[in-house]
């Protein structure tokens, strides 16, 4: 061992002796301090573990009771309206605007309040909608005004393609839709469309969509499940756009009144629409044969460069042939000319006789069963949403 480490272990032990000897005389002052002051103040400490005389048992006094009926009572009260309510104050709010319109609804429509028809199942097709279920979890309900508030969000969204929410009552366990719900909710049903003639469904707008779902269930105490993923929505929404595009065809006959003096007026060509079963439109007059369809299965328009004609359109995918909806366009056109004293006519300007019209009708047979052998039939409600042009 080194005189240099001898003397670094010298000088640790004077240091830990110093300290050693500083606290022992620290500790024999406090302890004398602490004696002098119980003996100049004459403090005695009791015996905890010595037997004591217990106290006389005072029983309480009807008056000097406080009666439930006075403040209390009204402090009971008022703690329990501090506690933070589960269901925020606009939501009462809402529901109570919800039932007030729906019997200013069932008023007008002549019906009971609150008995707005529902269904056992919602109508929902998986094949080509992305389905959002949101389910509250066990003992739990989703409010009317959160409803309105999920509803309000969602169109704040300006999603291009249809959405609906369908809503099953804990009245009566029947599904209504979102703007109809008597009562709170057990289970909720959205839907988007994914693909129509107007737009395809993307990241951004699935995204959004599921954002604002998931952000209700957050606040609501509800879970929420999809379908599918977003990339598995988005790739089936592009295969269905093609087979849109591939089957979207549409057959135009013109009309071509007899030579006159004077061309078409808006009125004549209202008043022949309107005695076929047309409705004006904006710019143009259409014919819905399915009530409820979104797009017109036939439309007449005034065509030509000075108006002169009348063009007659045939939506393919929305027709349903077996029902007879090709012979009824035949009848119409041929309706419109004869009281317009013209004749109807082809692209070409070639007049169609009645061999040119099976010719049409065979056409049309062969795409309607391809569309059917493809999953779907002309004319069905999958058709009607497929082909539409709206959101």
């Amino acid at each position: 061992m080194s005189q240099t480490q001898i003397i670094l272990i010298v000088a640790a032990l004077v240091v830990i002796a110093f300290f050693f000897w500083r606290s022992m005389r620290e500790e024999r002052r406090m302890r004398a301090s602490r004696k002098a002051r119980l003996q100049a103040g004459g403090d005695v400490r009791k015996d905890v573990l010595a037997e004591e005389k217990p106290e006389p048992r005072v029983e309480p006094q009807l008056e000097d009771m406080v009666d439930d009926d006075e403040p209390h009572e009204a402090v009971q009260s008022a703690s329990r309206d501090d506690l933070p309510s589960e269901k925020p104050p606009v939501y009462e709010r809402f529901a109570e605007e919800q039932k007030a319109r729906l019997e200013r609804e069932a008023a007008r429509g002549g019906r009971k309040a609150g008995r707005i028809a529902g269904i056992e199942k919602p109508p929902v097709d998986h094949g080509i909608q992305w389905v959002l279920d949101v389910t509250p979890y066990e003992g739990k309900t989703f409010p009317l005004g959160s409803m309105d508030s999920l509803v309000t969000q969602i169109r704040q969204l300006s999603l291009p393609l249809p959405v609906s929410l369908w809503a099953k009552s804990a009245e009566d366990g029947l599904y209504y839709p979102s703007e109809c719900l008597p009562a709170e909710a057990v289970h909720i049903v959205a839907t988007i469309l994914i693909a129509n003639r107007a737009a395809v469904l993307d990241d951004v707008s699935a995204s959004s969509f599921l954002q604002v779902l998931e952000q209700t269930a957050a606040q609501n105490d509800v879970d929420v499940r999809t379908s599918c993923d977003i990339k598995t929505a988005v790739s089936t929404a592009v295969q269905i756009s093609r087979f849109i595009h591939y089957y979207d065809k549409l057959i135009e006959v013109s009309i071509v009144p007899a030579p006159r003096e004077e061309g078409l007026t808006l009125e004549e060509v209202t008043k022949v629409a309107e005695g076929a079963g047309f409705v004006s439109a904006s710019g143009r007059w259409e014919l819905r044969i399915d009530e409820g369809s979104r797009e017109p299965l036939m439309t007449l328009s005034l065509a030509g460069a000075d108006s002169s004609q009348l063009r007659l359109s045939f939506d393919v995918p929305l027709a349903n042939v077996p029902r007879g909806d090709l012979k009824r366009f035949f009848q119409l056109a041929n309706h419109i000319a004869c009281h317009l004293g013209g004749v109807w006519v082809d692209g070409a300007g070639n007049r169609i006789e009645a061999a040119g019209g099976l010719i049409l009708q065979d056409e049309i047979e062969h795409q309607d069963a391809q569309m059917a052998a493809s999953g779907v039939r002309p004319g069905s409600e999958r058709a009607r949403l497929l082909f539409s042009r709206s959101a």
